[in-house]
Parts: structure tokens; C-alpha cells; sequence
């Protein structure tokens, strides 16, 4: 079993998707890796949050693809005694000094897709790091398939489960679907309970510990 952070919670006192707290997980010996979301900004920019809008996740209010960087940058992402700001994907990995698996999952619901993906490969070339790629977005991900070749769907909740065979390099799938996919490396999202039958997946979760050997 390799245990996935998601989004680098329980690991320490940072909030969830916040540049500490993936920092923090990766520097956890037991865990194998970290899973965050990104979106872009109305400067396209790329930062690491898993809402569309701000409201739930920080002390501010708006939509981030119509916010600006520096604007977002004014607020709080973190908690009153742990303050953070949003994260660049780009300021991110540049702190990543390991190589344990980098799941990035790509939120986007606009149209122009292209430009989301191309701007997120600019980045992520830059950098020898273990990189995953993984989205619910079929077509974007087909097209960043071509730009990158460490790319997989998310299945499951009646998303993509037509698509359980298909040629991505691995599939990320809720644990219902644990049997069906052998052909690949498969993770499974997002399990929050010890179940039996787990050695041979990557586990996504919020409760890393729970799985710890």
C-alpha cells in the first residue's frame, strides 16, 4: 500500500491545501505522497485550491477565476493561529525536495482548456519531481495526455464510470470500483476507514495516520 495525503490533511496544525501542509506530509516518513487541486486566475495564474470560489476556504469572498493573484494574495487561507496565503503550483514545487508522488488534480470548468493545460505543463517541465497528473475532465485530460504521458482520470459518484477502461496510464476510482481495474496502476479516493484488501492500491486519504504501518 502507498498512503496518499489528500491535500495534506491531519498532518499537522496548517489547513488543508495550503503550502505547509503539503510540505508537512511530504516530510512525514510513512506517507508516499501528496494529492492538492489547482485552478487559474484571472491572470492565469495557477494556484492550489480545490473550491471555485473563496468564501468556504479563506477570509475572503470571490471567484478565483475572476480574481487576480494579487488580489488573493490579501487573504487568509489558513486558520488565525496558523495564517497562509494561497500557493502558486509553480511556488509550490519549488520547495519539493523529494521523490515521492506529486498528484495534482486539475479543477477547470470553462471551455478553453488548452491554455489551462499548456500553462500548467510550462510549470511542471521545469521540475525532476514525481509528478501525476489526474482530472474529471475527460477532453482536458486527453489533450494534456499528449503534453504528458502520467495522466489519470478520476472515476466514480456517477462521473466517467463509462470510461473505466481507457488509456491513461493509471485511474484514480472510488473504492467501489477497487476490483474491476487490474490493468493499471490504480488509486483510490477517498478512503477514510481501515478496509481489508488495500496492499495493492495507492491509498488517497485525509486520515494518513490511520493507515500508518
Amino acid at each position: 500500500m502507498k498512503i496518499i495525503s489528500h491535500r495534506g490533511s491531519n498532518v499537522s496544525e496548517y489547513k488543508n491545501n495550503t503550502k505547509e501542509a503539503l510540505l508537512k506530509a511530504l516530510n512525514t516518513d510513512f506517507i508516499d505522497g501528496v494529492e492538492f487541486d489547482v485552478r487559474i486566475t484571472k491572470d492565469k495564474k495557477i494556484v492550489i485550491i480545490h473550491d471555485p470560489i473563496i468564501d468556504f476556504v479563506s477570509d475572503g469572498s470571490g471567484i478565483v477565476s475572476n480574481m487576480s493573484l494579487k488580489t488573493l494574495k490579501k487573504y487568509n487561507f489558513g486558520t488565525k493561529e496558523k495564517p497562509c496565503k494561497i500557493c502558486q503550483l509553480d511556488e509550490f514545487l519549488k520547495c519539493v525536495h523529494t521523490n515521492k508522488i506529486i498528484l495534482i488534480e486539475l479543477k477547470f470548468e470553462g471551455s478553453n482548456y488548452k491554455v489551462y493545460s499548456n500553462i500548467i505543463y510550462n510549470i511542471i517541465k521545469k521540475y525532476n519531481l514525481n509528478i501525476y497528473i489526474c482530472s474529471f475532465n475527460y477532453n482536458l485530460l486527453k489533450y494534456f495526455n499528449k503534453l504528458y504521458n502520467r495522466c489519470g482520470l478520476l472515476i466514480g459518484n456517477m462521473i466517467n464510470t463509462d470510461k473505466l477502461y481507457n488509456t491513461f496510464n493509471f485511474n484514480i476510482v472510488s473504492y467501489k470500483y477497487k476490483n474491476i481495474i487490474t490493468n493499471k496502476k490504480t488509486f483510490l479516493w477517498t478512503i477514510n476507514e481501515y478496509k481489508s484488501g488495500l496492499d495493492k492500491f495507492y491509498v488517497i486519504t485525509d486520515k494518513p495516520y490511520l493507515f500508518k504501518n
